[in-house]
């Protein structure tokens, strides 16, 4: 009977390592789709702004256009980076108002609207440096702009 026992055993203790060696290289490649999948990809550091505005002209014109584009914008990064603050200075003051025991709704109103008067100054700014890029570039480059988007 001893000879019986010994190789089962031996086949269950291989059947286990194969099997936690199948659900480690699912969970490797699971992370990796999952990753792709959700967008986490090397940046440039930029703000999250201007590759927002950007996204769009991503699928719809060359990289070497976007890369135009990229390089005009991306001047504006130490500007965007100080409105960002200010924005941040902008919402702490909000929450401060927001807990007070009993909130200035007039402060608050005044508050929010340089929030809102910032964010609207900040995508200007940006989207009218894109346009001037998007604009300078040859029309054989901005043709395929007029193309619908593949979803």
């Amino acid at each position: 009977m001893a000879r019986t026992l010994q190789p089962r055993r031996r086949r269950i203790s291989w059947l286990w390592v194969a099997l936690v060696l199948s659900l480690a290289l699912n969970a490797f490649v699971l992370g990796a789709f999952v990753t792709e999948r959700i967008g986490v990809r090397k940046s440039d550091g930029g703000p999250r702004v201007v590759r927002m505005e950007l996204r769009w002209l991503k699928d719809r014109l060359s990289p070497e256009a976007v890369e135009k584009i990229e390089t005009s914008v991306g001047g504006l990064k130490p500007d965007i980076v100080a409105r960002i603050d200010r924005l941040k200075t902008l919402r702490a003051e909000l929450a401060t108002l927001a807990a007070a025991p009993v909130p200035d709704r007039a402060a608050i109103d005044a508050n929010l609207r340089e929030i809102r008067l910032e964010v609207g100054a900040m995508q200007e700014q940006i989207q009218s440096r894109t346009f001037d890029a998007v604009l300078a570039l040859p029309p054989a480059d901005r043709a395929p702009l007029a193309k619908p988007a593949a979803n």
